[in-house]
């Protein structure tokens, strides 16, 4: 009798402890994964159903460098920052002034810059078909002693 019930209420003492952890990490997700705070910088037609989207985040810190998050997307009507905010950005970098062509699916972007992330892996839907550009990156560095 006495082994069930200290068993019992370690069970639930265990329940109770899992449920305030889950809690705890849920609430700290929705905490940091606020939207980003941009704003369109540049807007750009590649090819007649592919366009390019740069977006730039409004409230970096004075010692913070400039980020910038490129897109590749439909003409979006509206706000396309509604959209935007949906996917996920192929390229962040420092740097707003990359040369971007496209040739049919195919993408290529040069930049020379800081690069904090890139995927070439994307994908959108325009009128219900889905879009897999292919994006190929050159990039240089910068030398930070000059």
């Amino acid at each position: 009798m006495q082994t069930a019930m200290v068993i019992k209420w370690a069970h639930r003492s265990f329940t109770a402890i899992l449920v305030i952890i889950i809690t705890a990490v849920a609430v700290n997700f929705c905490l940091t994964h606020q939207p980003y705070n941009d704003r369109i910088y540049h807007k750009q037609q590649l090819t007649s159903s592919l366009w390019l989207y740069i977006t730039q985040y409004q409230h970096a810190a004075a010692t913070d460098t400039e980020v910038y998050r490129y897109y590749l997307n439909h003409n979006i009507t509206g706000d396309p920052l509604e959209t935007l905010t949906k996917t996920a950005p192929f390229m962040t970098a420092d740097r707003p002034d990359a040369t971007v062509n496209a040739l049919a699916n195919k993408v290529t972007v040069r930049i020379t810059g800081k690069i904090y992330s890139f995927s070439n892996s994307v994908f959108f839907y325009d009128d219900k078909v889905a879009v897999m550009p292919v994006v190929d990156l050159y990039a240089s560095g910068i030398n930070n002693w000059r």
